[in-house]
């Protein structure tokens, strides 16, 4: 298959695959039961003629397939709609004020996270057994196993709220800079185990023997020849990684103060707001698919073999 082939057809298959987890998350929700037009405690209910509108605007009085249905074509025609239980609030602004935020902080997470766990990595693996690799090796697996909810807690409470030393919200680089380092310390620990285990593999290889024998430092055949072999695997763990990313970005929106997604899905997950946490959950699987598209293309380009396996 040539490259524009698999480009081609590995974009187009974003297409069902957000299909498929729009209609999974919607039967969920369905089948969680519950009508958030009978709110929880301490909750106002919409009047009655806003219910009747809403009714008709999703199709809620229609078999599910019908309603399912109008929901596609709303989203394919970036028509959200309104929120069901807050009259002032509509889900294009959710996806258009909130989500952004939340993904800034992904991918600022991801700037962080990549070239340190791949640095991490790849100075533990030249110098495996040694007393470098077991430091680097134990911090990696620590910022692993610790939970991005408790890291970010502490960070919230104590550097963001009793020390001063970040302001809460998203309008300074330094809260961006600290909230994203906190998101980013599980995938670090994550990406260097993975490359320091790659490049162990590598480091084997006849053509290390043969770049040694030709006399390349070891830091040239590191950097230029290791290091790009070495990417294959991590390029095929992205979407663990993105999945790490996004679901401990709620966490950390939560402890800085940040206005993003995490607020308003968890406020629709507590009153059945259906329309805000199937907007939300469809930009977020978006990015995740598309950047998992991103990473198939680039190991192709990396490792041309990819290819006469499709």
């Amino acid at each position: 298959m040539s490259l524009a082939g698999f480009v081609l057809r590995r974009l187009l298959w974003t297409i069902p695959l957000v299909l498929l987890v729009m209609l999974a998350t919607y039967a969920l929700l369905r089948g969680a039961g519950g009508s958030p037009f009978t709110p929880p405690e301490g909750y106002i209910g919409v009047p009655e003629t806003y219910e009747r509108f809403l009714r008709d605007f999703y199709h809620l009085d229609e078999p599910w397939l019908v309603e399912f249905g109008h929901y596609v074509k709303n989203v394919f025609t970036f028509d959200f709609g309104p929120s069901l239980v807050q009259r002032n609030l509509t889900v294009d602004d959710v996806v258009e004020g909130a989500a952004p935020i939340t993904l800034q902080l992904v991918l600022l997470a991801a700037a962080w996270s990549i070239p340190l766990g791949i640095a991490t990595g790849l100075v533990a693996a030249a110098n495996r057994n040694g007393v470098v690799d077991r430091l680097l090796t134990s911090t990696a697996t620590v910022l692993l196993v610790v939970p991005v909810f408790f890291v970010a807690y502490v960070a919230g409470r104590y550097v963001a709220r009793e020390w001063h030393l970040v302001e809460l919200g998203w309008e300074s680089w330094e809260t961006r800079l600290a909230a994203s380092l906190v998101l980013a310390l599980a995938p670090i620990g994550y990406v260097a185990r993975l490359v320091r285990a790659a490049v162990v593999e590598e480091l084997v290889e006849d053509y290390v023997r043969t770049a040694r024998a030709k006399g390349l430092t070891q830091s040239r055949i590191l950097w230029l020849h290791v290091l790009r072999n070495s990417l294959t695997p991590f390029l095929s763990a992205a979407v663990p990684l993105l999945a790490l990313l996004v679901t401990g970005a709620f966490f950390v929106e939560d402890a800085f103060g940040i206005p993003g997604a995490s607020s308003f899905y968890v406020e629709a997950a507590r009153t059945r707001d259906t329309p805000v946490l199937l907007g939300v959950t469809v930009v977020l699987a978006v990015f995740v698919i598309v950047a998992n598209a991103l990473a198939d293309i680039a190991l192709a380009l990396l490792d041309p073999r990819v290819l006469e396996r499709r």
